[in-house]
């Protein structure tokens, strides 16, 4: 037990060390460096004085005695552990979002001195149709040359948003004639969504929508999604992948859209027939309204 508690205060004196010389490099903040040097000198005072945390053992259904007592005292010290790496989840998931917003702000202000912003000069309407890309060289020459100039007389613009992609899709994109915004970080489908939202609000979009760069939606059908808006009865659209007509290559993923429709569809009291559709139209002022959290499983999360 000798050995133990002098390791025990080896340790807690390095803990307190470390604190201070990481607070006082500022490689920690305050907060950090109080919670190391708090365990540290709890740590030390059970060292010294191991009977002192009897009473608070007890409390706990331990009763005295060395074993009983280390034992304890190391219960305690997993809830600590625990309590501390919820905590440092929570400080990877603000930083994450931190640098991801940096990378989202890096990427939009490329986009506009490559592209400028374009406010609509001509007043006809604008819109704009969001794509993101990871990969998907392939696919968008099957895609993007479907998507009509023209919509109820508004001018159509693409916006693929490449994330990531170490393909030739940002080239593949430009020669098909959309708009490419570049970020080399990738954070997920549903990032990419956003930061497309973001720069078709810039540009002036009279009507936003979403397409899915894999071919699962059909271009020429972006005449009935944005139509509701146009007329004024709805703010947001979603399209169904299992209304009319569905060709679906893979089976699992149709018995899993069903599922889930029928699962959203009892939590929402209101049929959904497809909750993960990728192809949805907004009016500007709906997208203002809204906040997308979601970095990967986006089309859910406005459902």
């Amino acid at each position: 037990m000798i050995v133990l508690r002098f390791l025990g205060f080896a340790v807690a004196l390095t803990l307190v060390i470390l604190a201070a010389r990481g607070f006082r490099r500022r490689s920690l903040r305050l907060p950090d460096a109080l919670i190391m040097t708090g365990v540290g000198v709890a740590l030390g005072f059970v060292s010294v004085a191991p009977s002192a945390v009897d009473p608070l053992l007890r409390e706990l259904g331990f009763p005295p005695g060395d074993a009983r007592r280390v034992i304890g005292v190391l219960v305690l010290s997993n809830i600590l552990v625990f309590v501390l790496l919820l905590r440092a989840f929570a400080n990877t998931d603000k930083l994450e979002r931190r640098f991801g917003d940096f990378t989202d702000r890096v990427a939009a202000r490329k986009f506009g001195e490559e592209f400028g912003p374009d406010v609509n000069p001509k007043g006809t309407g604008k819109l704009a149709v969001v794509i993101p890309a990871l990969n998907e060289a392939t696919s968008l020459p099957d895609v993007l040359p479907l998507v009509p100039h023209r919509v109820h007389g508004l001018e159509v613009e693409c916006i693929v948003v490449s994330d990531g992609s170490t393909d030739e899709t940002e080239d593949v994109a430009r020669k098909h004639g959309a708009l490419i915004v570049r970020r080399d970080l990738r954070r997920g489908q549903g990032a990419a969504v956003a930061l497309g939202y973001r720069i078709a609000l810039l540009r002036g979009a009279s009507v936003v929508a979403t397409l899915d760069a894999d071919g699962q939606n059909d271009p020429l059908e972006l005449t009935q999604l944005v139509k509701p808006i146009l007329d004024g009865e709805a703010d947001v659209v979603h399209g169904s992948r299992i209304l009319g007509d569905y060709e679906s290559p893979i089976r699992g993923r149709q018995l899993g859209v069903k599922l889930f429709a029928w699962i959203t569809s009892v939590l929402a009291r209101s049929r959904i027939t497809d909750p993960a559709s990728g192809f949805r139209a907004f009016s500007p002022e709906a997208l203002n309204e809204l906040r997308f959290r979601e970095n990967q499983f986006h089309a859910s999360e406005v459902t």
